[in-house]
């Protein structure tokens, strides 16, 4: 298939052929009127413009033009306006400003067997033109055909947690290694980027219940730290309780009790014993004597005496008098 260069000097070639015939057709005719002459110079001009673009170009501020004559590279022009020899000078135009490339999603197994559809953006930007179109085809596409290849190596060599906790280190290292070659291809890697991770959906459903079992410990391990410290401060404030300050709360205890809506009050077996044998020895209701003996020990306990000695001060001033043990018979 002919070159570009050889298609250029074909038509060119052609184009003075037809001049040359027209200019021979009018000598040997004697057609030297004005007419012929601009059907000449008019098809001339129409064949000129219509391959304009082979011999002048406008390039803008961030356009690069790498010309070549007869094939071979002869200089890096623009911007502005660059004028070639027709049908022998031929250019690229390059772009210099940052170009966007999408990596399209691929899957990729990491290290423990798992599978991932990864996809990437890559920014770059020519930084050498004639590299850019000298050494290599497409260096965009050659760009993405080694991020694809890269990554794959990249995040076969971690396990399932590193890659996804270490991206911004996968995206250092993947702009690393695309920068050794770009060197050589004519741009510089500004950043690369990933943009997602899509994990199976088993491997999420196992996440999710890792991180609500982490969770749930937690929790507990909190719980645990309250009950400790609500402990401490109990055994705290308990020791600093004297008797006649655990005496006067147990009574108003059994007070709120008594004003609630229960109708049964658990109260000391001592207690009960005085108050039943003070019901039956002066004939009044139990609960009545139950409040005469709560009110005593309420008295005695404020002077600062201790639950063993007031109960027998309660047995001497109520006159309770222990019940006898019958003894059991001896068979022997």
């Amino acid at each position: 298939m002919p070159s570009e260069v050889e298609m250029q000097a074909t038509i060119f070639l052609l184009f003075v052929a037809i001049v040359a015939a027209g200019l021979i057709a009018i000598w040997y005719f004697n057609l030297y009127q004005p007419l012929y002459f601009l059907l000449v110079v008019l098809f001339a001009l129409i064949l000129l413009y219509t391959q304009s673009s082979k011999f002048l170009a406008i390039l803008q501020e961030y356009e690069r033009a790498v010309v070549f004559r007869f094939g071979k590279f002869k200089i890096v022009a623009g911007p502005g306006w660059i004028v070639l020899v027709p049908f022998v000078d031929s250019f690229v135009k390059v772009d210099l400003r940052v170009q966007t490339l999408e990596i399209p999603s691929q899957t990729v197994v990491t290290r423990d067997n798992i599978k991932l559809t990864v996809d990437a953006i890559i920014y770059l930007h020519v930084n050498d033109s004639k590299k850019a179109i000298i050494n290599v085809e497409d260096y965009k596409d050659a760009a993405v055909s080694f991020i694809q290849a890269n990554l794959r190596d990249v995040m076969g060599k971690l396990i399932l947690e590193q890659a996804i906790s270490n991206i911004d280190q996968i995206n250092i290292t993947l702009q690393r290694n695309l920068a050794k070659t770009a060197y050589n291809w004519g741009f510089e890697v500004d950043k690369i980027e990933i943009q997602s991770i899509d994990l199976p959906e088993e491997v999420m459903s196992a996440m999710h219940r890792k991180r609500a079992a982490a969770e749930d410990k937690m929790a507990q391990v909190q719980r645990a730290e309250g009950q400790k410290l609500t402990i401490s401060a109990l055994e705290e404030a308990g020791s600093k309780l004297t008797n006649p300050t655990l005496h006067y709360m147990y009574l108003q205890a059994l007070h709120k009790i008594a004003e609630g809506k229960s109708t049964k009050i658990i109260f000391p077996l001592e207690l009960s014993r005085l108050a039943d044998n003070l019901s039956a020895r002066i004939g009044v209701p139990y609960s009545k004597a139950q409040q005469e003996v709560v009110e005593k020990y309420q008295e005695l306990a404020k002077e600062g005496e201790r639950p063993s000695s007031i109960i027998e001060e309660l047995k001497r001033e109520l006159g309770y008098k222990e019940p006898v043990k019958k003894k059991r018979p001896d068979f022997d």
